[in-house]
């Protein structure tokens, strides 16, 4: 009875795209926005957001500054975006801040399904869309994260689409003209890499179409003069405000230093070596349909219709790229994951239609880990109930700190779970559609349970909640960071976010009147009063201090 009526409204909803559209962001919305602001600033996200905010505080959105230094590492459109955002909502903390983030994967995902709609049907191509979505690294990680990789991993796949869409109708000059003014984004979002990636895909295109002359054509000259005219447009503003060699120079050295030639040759080797695992792993449970490779006609399934040929292998080049980087972090491989899943996701249709020992394999698999994840919510009060009835040892649930353990929430969330898990079972031919769904539920879960012990668990909210204290201390008085004191970025953040002003290095020797941001070693044999006192990551410690 159930799958019966969830097949009906499945086939209802195939014919309505809009349907499916609103359908996917009632669960979807709910997934990513609940709980996006309750942690502190992780990983890169300091950065990105101290820069902007400081580019805020001058108005110079052409000297981008770190800390009150100049910042050279990356171009500052995403900075750009955080500042609009804080002008136009007059807020800056991380719900703002992680906002692009969901806007991006959301366009990036409706792309891809619009995109890829007239090569492989609307089906295959929105399976792919809602698969690259929910691969564990996107949506466990990087989709609660202030980063600009999102942003041009997008950009940068649509190039990639670009080339095959109008190189296949023989419009070289919207090829040519469309792809460099994407590259020209992306470069002003990340430097090089968008130049390399254009390089790889106009070549792969161009030779496996045996039109390899088009690299040499005015239309290709006329697309690099469009890239040049965009670029050379802002370096020329850029040059007013800063140093252009030392920008130049140093996205040069940001994109040399994750070689394989400027790591350690111990590091690159364990690297190279375990890359095909971590990659597996990072992009779990869509990954596993790598196993539909492994028939006998591969190289005809793959390399056979020109579309899953052209994706093939650009996946196949651009992956030596971050397969030799050894700095390289799963984030960057972002627009490679649309490339594979373009590839795996059919050839999974035509082993389930011949009911094939892959698939058969691959829907146990994913019927266990549905089992279990169900399952697992059911966890918290089970392992309170047990300790209650001494069961357990309460000393073993240490790591259940912060963890929500309300029956009412385990069983609101345990229904729509193993309902999907019962339908992944029952409506076969529905799968793959089933599995992303169940796993958008999945992050739902994972916001209500683990955020919660996050914020009771992380140092990093201590290092929040001191950095907003003392910047609502000294808000209103002279503040600035003593010399060759290392203040993370963080907490830079934060005490300027509060103060609404920049914090800068001060002169030596101090001034009157004038607090000190110190690092105490700093300050051994100096005479001072201490106003407040606290704890960086590493256990370093800074104190605001006015000099006697």
């Amino acid at each position: 009875m159930v799958e019966s009526l969830a097949r009906r409204a499945l086939a209802a909803l195939s014919k309505r795209p809009a349907w499916v559209a609103g359908l996917t962001l009632a669960v979807a919305l709910p997934a990513l926005l609940l709980h996006l602001g309750w942690m502190p600033l992780l990983v890169d996200e300091p950065i990105r957001a101290l820069v902007a905010l400081e580019m805020h505080h001058s108005g110079q959105f052409f000297a981008p500054t770190l800390q009150g230094f100049p910042y050279y590492n990356k171009p500052p459109l995403f900075n750009w975006l955080l500042i609009a955002l804080f002008r136009i909502t007059g807020r800056q903390d991380e719900f703002i801040l992680r906002l692009p983030t969901i806007a991006a994967l959301l366009l990036y995902a409706a792309a891809i399904w619009r995109v890829l709609r007239p090569q492989l049907g609307s089906r295959l191509a929105f399976t792919v869309a809602l698969a690259f979505a929910t691969t564990g690294r996107v949506l466990f990680y990087d989709s609660f994260l202030g980063l600009i990789d999102l942003w041009h991993a997008g950009l940068t796949w649509l190039g990639f689409m670009a080339i095959w869409h109008y190189g296949q109708r023989g419009q070289w000059v919207r090829l040519f003209v469309v792809s460099y003014v994407l590259v020209a984004i992306g470069f002003l979002l990340k430097g090089l890499p968008s130049l390399v990636f254009q390089a790889i895909a106009l070549l792969v295109y161009c030779l496996d179409t045996r039109q390899w002359r088009r690299l040499f054509g005015w239309q290709h000259v006329l697309g690099v003069g469009v890239l040049a005219s965009i670029l050379g447009t802002y370096f020329a503003i850029y040059s007013h405000h800063n140093s252009l060699e030392t920008a130049l120079a140093t996205l040069w050295s940001q994109s040399s230093q994750r070689t394989v030639a400027e790591q350690p040759v111990a590091d690159s080797i364990r690297y190279v070596l375990l890359f095909p695992f971590d990659f597996i792993k990072h992009f779990l449970p869509w990954t596993l349909l790598g196993v539909c490779l492994l028939r006998r006609d591969w190289r005809q399934a793959i390399f056979g219709p020109a579309f899953r040929r052209y994706n093939a292998l650009l996946f196949l080049a651009v992956l030596p790229v971050y397969w030799l980087s050894p700095a390289t972090i799963p984030r960057y491989l972002f627009m490679l994951i649309p490339l594979g899943l373009t590839v795996v996701v059919p050839l999974y249709h035509e082993l389930w239609a011949r009911r094939a020992w892959q698939v058969r394999w691959l829907d146990a698999s994913w019927l266990l880990l549905l089992a279990a994840t169900t399952l697992g919510v059911l966890g918290p009060p089970l392992l309170r109930a047990a300790a209650k009835l001494g069961l357990v040892a309460p000393a073993h649930l240490a790591f259940m700190r912060g963890v929500p353990d309300s029956w009412l929430l385990s069983l609101v969330l345990f229904a729509p779970l193993a309902l999907l898990a019962y339908l992944f079972w029952r409506l076969a031919d529905y799968r793959l559609l089933v599995l992303g769904y169940y796993l958008l539920v999945l992050r739902l879960a994972f916001d209500v349970f683990i955020f919660p012990a996050r914020i009771q668990t992380s140092p990093e909210v201590a290092y929040r909640t001191d950095a907003v204290r003392v910047g609502r201390e000294t808000k209103g008085r002279p503040l600035v960071l003593w010399p060759n004191s290392l203040l993370d970025n963080v907490e830079a953040f934060y005490i300027s976010r509060e103060r609404g002003e920049t914090l800068i290095t001060g002169p030596l020797p101090p001034r009157p009147g004038t607090l000190y941001l110190a690092d105490e070693r700093m300050l051994n044999g100096l005479a001072y009063r201490t106003l407040d006192k606290f704890t960086i990551d590493g256990g370093i410690v800074f104190r605001v201090v006015e000099m006697k």
